[in-house]
């Protein structure tokens, strides 16, 4: 009788034994990525590194253009749009974002 009681102690010993390694290596890699993402870099934006965008009138129609490269073909007739609106597009209207991008275009589109 004394030897069943010794091999259910033993079994608790190790059980417990287990448990206790799984926690522990549920800790350190746990520690591991709180430490990555400690010790990351910073994320920047995309919009921080990329170019603006420039909106011109070309041949009458309104081009947007990032980086020297034309981004966007637009239907408006710049030749309806107010003198002050067409002179700025002429010289070239710098838009920081898509959202001041999308506000031009909404403006005078309309």
């Amino acid at each position: 009788m004394m030897q069943g009681f010794y091999m259910l102690a033993l079994q608790r010993a190790r059980r417990q034994r287990r448990i206790a390694l799984t926690a522990c290596a549920a800790a350190l890699i746990s520690a591991f990525l709180a430490a990555r993402v400690w010790f990351a870099a910073p994320a920047m934006p995309a919009a921080a590194s990329a170019e603006p965008y420039v909106a011109l009138s070309e041949n009458g129609q309104l081009v947007v253009l990032r980086g020297g490269e034309t981004v966007l073909r637009t239907a408006i007739d710049t030749r309806t749009l107010p003198q002050a609106d067409r002179e700025a597009l002429d010289e070239g209207i710098v838009l920081d974002d898509e959202v001041a991008l999308a506000r031009l275009l909404e403006d005078y589109g309309s």
